[in-house]
């Protein structure tokens, strides 16, 4: 009996180990992936190739062009579903986000109580398209990665644009193109495809709602398909030296069933750095 608990015991403490060790170099991929941001150029100033309504968007917002900034990092509060009609836990999150080339890593963590039960990374570095999940910090349950998923992640990264306002006034990869009185679009040139995001400015001259037509997503059983892909966002106030909305909501249009958000949050602690 004593030789069965010291069994127990001592492959208790070798499987704790192991899943430290794990969490410790998924936690050192993530901050490898933030410095390859941090490495990216630094914002231009592109000012005169940019509609009207979106330079003075982003100058409303205190950015300035050729600041020479190269990113931006700020925290989230928000609620995640990772299904289609699952249910919102809430959900942390530490994003990162290049000023002068199209790149993020969104670091999140779902947890109950004091536990972390779930970290999620996604990211868009160096052109391409990271998505992986791991049960405690530690345990692997989904790494994605490809031409769709990195198309994805290029229309999330326009997507997000009104959290970089020194994104729309310094990345030149960005093309930009009114579409209607209150309606602009940008696209993104990528190996994998072109993605392409539609803004709607309010009277104000806010960006209120996003809208995209045929993102890479997986169906309710895990498959790719193309969905279109909308969000929106409120509550704009003085974030550290941005003026940015501090709510974002975003989700997909499902055949025959409608919109159904998939993410919702706040963020603050923000930040730009050259």
């Amino acid at each position: 009996m004593e030789s069965w608990v010291a069994a127990f015991i001592l492959a208790a403490l070798g499987l704790g180990m192991a899943q430290v060790v794990a969490a410790a170099r998924f936690r050192a991929r993530i901050l490898r992936l933030a410095a390859r941001l941090h490495d990216t150029p630094a914002t231009r100033d592109i000012e005169d190739r940019l509609p009207p309504i979106v330079a003075d968007f982003a100058r409303r917002a205190g950015a300035e062009p050729g600041a020479g900034l190269r990113v931006a990092t700020f925290a989230q509060d928000g609620e995640l579903r990772l299904r289609q009609g699952g249910r919102f836990a809430p959900t942390v999150a530490w994003q990162v986000v290049a000023l002068g080339r199209a790149g993020f890593l969104w670091d999140a963590r779902q947890s109950l109580g004091p536990v972390e039960t779930l970290r999620v990374i996604d990211a868009f570095v160096a052109a391409e398209g990271v998505l992986e999940a791991r049960l405690f910090g530690s345990v692997p349950v989904a790494r994605l990665s490809g031409r769709e998923l990195t198309l994805g992640e290029a229309f999330r990264y326009l997507a997000e644009l009104p959290w970089a306002p020194d994104a729309i006034l310094g990345n030149p990869d960005l093309v930009w193109r009114v579409t209607g009185s209150d309606r602009v679009e940008v696209r993104l040139a990528t190996q994998a495809g072109t993605a392409r995001v539609t803004f709607t400015f309010d009277a104000n001259g806010d960006v209120t709602g996003m809208e995209a037509k045929d993102r890479p997503a997986r169906d309710g059983s895990g498959r790719m398909t193309r969905l279109d892909w909308r969000g929106r966002f409120g509550d704009y106030r003085q974030i550290g030296p941005r003026r940015l909305p501090e709510y974002g909501e975003v989700g997909y249009d499902w055949p025959g069933l409608g919109y159904e958000p998939y993410f919702r949050g706040r963020i603050r602690d923000y930040h730009v750095a050259p």
